[in-house]
């Protein structure tokens, strides 16, 4: 699980967006947000695009828990992008942007990463549309699957990674790939001891509430 920030890239969020949309190869934009008319209590676009054919995804419930988990952080008037795709796109993002020539389950975008963790609800301003974005996840279906195929029996401990090390269902393990990925996106990070307990702490507020949307949305 990565997040890719301006330090690490050495590019504006923008700037990394910008060449994530052309990473297709098409001329459309894998990502992109819908232009809404500002409204006093404006809802936030959840874009999801499944562009793997190799593994099955409830792409419509995992956008409805999504939307969920952005109100959950007080992002609700927030677009998010995810993009559900194979291991070679991956591999190429992972490349471009992070010298790391190998795959992985989750990269993360964010578009404030100006911001200091967990303040865009409050920092950003709402009046400007452009603003209320909160960047892109990208992850591998056919790693994730992997994954689910080899896993374990779960440990305890705080975070995503504990609470995923278990599942052998791949929508459950994306869903707490999002969770992970939207921490990113708030700018939440795990380089330290201290930002890993601060980063797991708001992963577990979100597992709570994921697991309470699944009893409520059986």
């Amino acid at each position: 699980m990565h997040c890719l920030t301006a330090t690490m890239l050495l590019l504006s969020a923008s700037r990394a967006r910008a060449l994530l949309r052309c990473a297709s190869g098409s001329n459309a934009a894998p990502l992109r947000r819908a232009a809404l008319y500002a409204t006093a209590a404006r809802q936030g676009t959840v874009l999801i695009r499944n562009t793997q054919r190799s593994h099955a995804v409830d792409v419509d419930r995992l956008e409805r828990l999504t939307r969920h988990l952005l109100q959950t952080l007080d992002c609700g008037a927030f677009d998010v992008g995810l993009w559900l795709t194979t291991d070679a796109t991956v591999r190429k993002l992972n490349t471009q942007f992070r010298g790391v020539r190998r795959s992985t389950d989750i990269l993360s975008f964010p578009f404030h990463d100006e911001l200091s963790p967990g303040t865009a609800p409050t920092e950003v301003d709402a009046s400007d549309e452009d603003e209320l974005n909160l960047g892109d996840m990208v992850v591998s279906v056919a790693y994730v699957a992997r994954k689910a195929a080899k896993a374990g029996s779960r440990n305890e401990g705080p975070g995503v990674a504990h609470a995923m090390e278990h599942l052998t269902a791949i929508d459950d393990r994306i869903q707490l790939l999002v969770i992970h990925g939207l921490c990113h996106l708030l700018n939440y990070d795990h380089e330290t001891e201290g930002e890993f307990a601060e980063m797991a702490a708001v992963e577990d507020r979100l597992l709570r509430a994921r697991d309470r949307w699944l009893t409520d949305n059986t």
